[in-house]
């Protein structure tokens, strides 16, 4: 987990960074004035463009839970102990457990941070089964014509929902001359973008990169001649019946910054979650086809615990070459789930029909072990 983002604003800095970054004043004005609540300001970013949903009528609500009052209460402490805003527990698609803190509240919008990378997969795979894209083995060429007399043409779009591409990874966030930093603050991602370049061949080594999230939706808007929010909106959002939401453009008439910035309601983050435990579907409608969930929970041939753009496993000491999550194994070994800077997270275990999602600024000491293992044990089922 990357620590705040936070870009000290000298006169030193300034010089070094030059002229070219000197022009871009929304840079700046971002730097200088970057929110200390990253996911609940949502306000500070700007500009926005509208992600309509169709209804976001409210979640079913449990009469009774088969899952124990007590374990409910145990994960609502957790939660709130560690600087959570929303808490919801979804069980056999009903709300066992809907808590919020801080002046939070139902319709309430949050960033999501990196969740929205998954969110990017999904719509990757609508554009393979809509004959938008070819497959995760087509190039980056195909799509994109300024790498075409580049190595970085000869990557494929598998190459970069594994983050194996071997494009440069600068994710320092203490100077506004990384790469990160640029991608997040500037007001031409695009073009930030498809200036980074390769360092190494690819599919040598996982590294989990924003830059290859950013050129993902590059490829698809390109590939299916509409805005990503546009695309979101009409094959995702309002299929799910969600609620109004939002991205974060660059600038005004802008690029989506798809590597980080969704902004919704909890309620929808548990209709995402829905959608991947019923394998694509909202009712008796495929919204994402089912091969294509089970492409994206396929095992990275370098790394274990990440598929296309989501985890599969407990990020434990066992897996040496990630940023280590969890005091332990999932028991349920079946679960799933998006995160997001700040853990925003959505588990989801499809084996006992189970949806947790957890919204907050950035805890004290998360551990991903906690809440899905307490309400397994609670069940008295061990998959």
């Amino acid at each position: 987990m990357k620590p705040s983002l936070r870009v000290p604003i000298s006169a030193s800095l300034l010089l070094l960074v030059g002229a070219a970054l000197m022009t871009d004043w929304r840079f700046w004005s971002r730097a200088a004035t970057y929110p200390k609540s990253e996911i609940t300001s949502t306000a500070w970013y700007r500009p926005q463009y509208p992600v309509p949903g169709q209804s976001g009528a409210p979640l079913p609500q449990a009469q009774t839970s088969s899952i124990p009052a007590a374990a409910l209460r145990e994960a609502s402490r957790f939660a709130q102990a560690q600087n959570s805003t929303a808490l919801i527990v979804l069980h056999r698609g009903e709300v066992v457990l809907e808590e919020y803190w801080q002046g939070f509240s139902p319709t309430s919008l949050s960033n999501s941070m990196s969740m929205a990378k998954s969110i990017l997969a999904l719509l990757i795979g609508i554009a393979i089964e809509e004959g938008h894209i070819g497959s995760v083995e087509d190039r980056v060429a195909d799509y994109i014509p300024e790498w075409a007399n580049d190595s970085r043409g000869d990557l494929t779009l598998a190459d970069l929902l594994y983050m194996q591409s071997g494009l440069r990874n600068d994710d320092r966030t203490n100077t506004p001359a990384s790469d990160l930093v640029n991608l997040y603050l500037s007001s031409n991602v695009e073009k930030k973008a498809l200036h980074i370049p390769q360092v190494m061949p690819p599919r040598q080594v996982y590294d989990y990169n924003n830059v290859n999230s950013q050129v993902l939706s590059i490829v698809l808007e390109r590939a299916t001649g509409e805005t990503y929010a546009d695309y979101l909106s009409s094959r995702l959002w309002q299929p799910l019946q969600a609620s109004d939401a939002f991205v974060w453009l660059d600038r005004p008439r802008g690029h989506a910054k798809t590597f980080c910035c969704l902004f919704a309601t909890p309620s929808d983050w548990v209709r995402v979650g829905q959608l991947l435990l019923n394998r694509g579907r909202v009712g008796s409608r495929q919204v994402v086809p089912e091969h294509w969930i089970n492409q994206m929970l396929q095992e990275s041939p370098i790394e274990p615990t990440f598929g296309y753009h989501i985890w599969i496993k407990a990020r434990t000491a066992d897996y040496p070459n990630v940023d280590q999550a969890a005091s332990a194994s999932f028991l349920a070994t079946d679960t799933i789930y998006l995160d997001g800077r700040g853990h925003q997270r959505v588990y989801v275990i499809p084996s006992q029909e189970l949806v947790i999602v957890r919204i907050g600024e950035l805890p004290t000491a998360w551990d991903d072990a906690v809440l899905p293992n307490l309400l397994l044990k609670s069940l008295g089922e061990r998959p």
